[in-house]
Parts: C-alpha cells; structure tokens; sequence
C-alpha cells in the first residue's frame, strides 16, 4: 500500500489556501452502456475547464476506477480514502478528493494539474447498488454530498458507470445537467431516448429533481475521408432529434488510448492533435471559456 505524500495531499486540506470558486455548475455524464466514451469526455471536459481557470471535480463513481487511473491514480494500492469509504460511513467526501495528475502516481516527471481535482472510485463500488438500495433517502444520497462542496468548485462532473441504476440516479438527481454521451450509428443514439425516459421518470417521482438531458456529445467519429459519410450521417441523426443540445463531436484518435494508457489527459498527451482540439471546443461551447485575470 502508497501513502500519499505531502505533495498530494487532500484537497479538503488545501481549501484554506485555494482561491475563491463556486457555487459549481454539475454534470452527469451518462450512458446505459460502457464504452461510449463517457470517461474519457469527462476527464479531459475537465482538464480544458481547469487550464482555462476554472477550478473543477471529478466524481469518479465507477467501480472500474478508469476516471481515477486516467487521473494518475490507482485507488485500490492507495491508503487513501475512496467513494467506497464514504458509503461505509467511514470517510467524508473530502477525504476522496486529490489533485489529478499528469502521469502514474509517484512517477517520474507526473505533475499535479493546477485547478483540476478527482473523488477517487474503488473496485468494491460494484456493491454500491446494494449499499445505497437500504439507505433513506437513497436517490439523494449523492446529491448530499455534492452540496456539501459546491461552493469550492466552479464546476463538477460526474462520470458514471455504463447502466440507469441507482447510482446513475444518484447522478441525475444531483446534477444540474445531463450530457449524453454516444457512439454514432443510429442504434447507439436510440440510447439517448431511454436516459431523457429515466429523467422524466425521476422528475414525476422525486421533488426538486432539475436536471434534463441539456447536451449530447458524439464520440470516437470516424475521421479518415474514406469514412467521411459516416460523420455526415451521424450528425444529420443527432441534429434531426437534438440539433439544439448538439456538442461539438469528437474525432476518431489513436491518441485517446495512448493517452489514457500513460494516465494523462488528451491536453498533456496530444496537445495539437484533432481530438484534444475537438475538447477544447466542447468545454467552450459548455460554456467554460479561458477566464481572464
């Protein structure tokens, strides 16, 4: 087991010393189904909110911890407290939270990401359906502890694992927004229709329920010209049904898996390449343009 050392340090003991931020915007970045590039949007939406000023969080809620390894960390090797723990009543929210990072933990050359912080996962999360069915007040259980650090942030983003479950609630209900995230092809955008059917449902269900599925962002679009009719395809599909929540698409790039391999976001890994630019102009259009001094 890995201590964090004092250059990694919570972010609930930096707080003091952190300039002022907040109250956060929240998105939950959601899909029924793995894959679909939810994890890799919402680390490097992050990483381009954070260089442009803006202090920002992810929640990494999926047991396959991918959000936290792109991050540079390995939460099951750490000593540090992890979403699990705080399901077990055994750590604060706080405790989770730790400057993401360029590169492995402990590695040679991996830096902390000014303004950019990550809740760590666990393996054991795949119990949190069964922790979370017996509590009270269930549905909000995420929703508490968001609250309780929105102040501290400008933005947070909420990856989720692959499933509607009551995690993924969780998610939803205490977010602002919700961001679809699909493949394209028209079987993968049908999904989008049965995520707006589970807001809706929780919106007549549960009261004070605001988030709505605001945006929908294509990923991993063929970019080879050869393949060109692809990409025209899919954003005549999407823009038909949700021209107005469109996010600009993201290209096609052996540099997302590269980049995820080496635990850096697209912005350290590939600066110049068509994905990150395709990034960067996401985080725009959300809204999270470079602040000025």
């Amino acid at each position: 087991m890995t201590t964090l050392p004092p250059g990694f340090i919570p972010f609930s003991q930096v707080l003091a010393t952190g300039p002022s931020a907040g109250p956060a915007k929240v998105y939950a970045v959601v899909n029924q189904s793995g894959g679909a590039g939810k994890t890799t949007s919402a680390v490097n939406i992050a990483a381009c909110a954070a260089e442009y000023g803006w202090r920002t969080l992810i929640v990494d809620g999926d047991a396959q911890c991918d959000a936290s390894v792109a991050c540079g960390y390995e939460p099951d090797e750490l000593e540090q407290p992890t979403l699990y723990d705080v399901l077990l009543d055994v750590a604060t929210f706080e405790e989770t939270i730790v400057p993401a990072l360029a590169g492995r933990f402990g590695g040679e050359g991996t830096v902390a990401i000014e303004n950019l912080y990550i809740a760590l996962a666990s393996s054991n999360l795949e119990d949190a359906e069964q922790l979370l069915a017996t509590r009270v007040g269930r549905e909000f259980w995420l929703r508490g502890l968001i609250d309780a650090v929105r102040d501290k942030f400008d933005l947070i983003i909420i990856d989720c694992p692959g499933n509607l479950g009551l995690y993924v609630v969780n998610a939803i209900v205490a977010s602002d927004e919700v961001i679809g995230c699909v493949k394209p092809g028209w079987k993968e955008l049908r999904a989008l229709t049965r995520i707006e059917a589970k807001i809706e449902e929780l919106q007549r269900v549960l009261a004070g329920v605001k988030a709505h599925l605001s945006k929908v962002l294509v990923v991993d679009v063929p970019s080879h010209r050869s393949q060109g009719a692809v990409y025209d395809d899919s954003k005549k599909t999407v823009a038909s049904a949700y021209e107005e929540q469109m996010l600009p698409m993201i290209r096609r790039s052996p540099r997302i898996p590269e980049a995820y391999a080496a635990q850096k976001p697209l912005r350290f890994y590939d600066r110049a390449g068509e994905a990150t630019q395709n990034y960067y102009d996401v985080t725009k259009a959300l809204g999270f343009r470079r602040r000025t001094p």
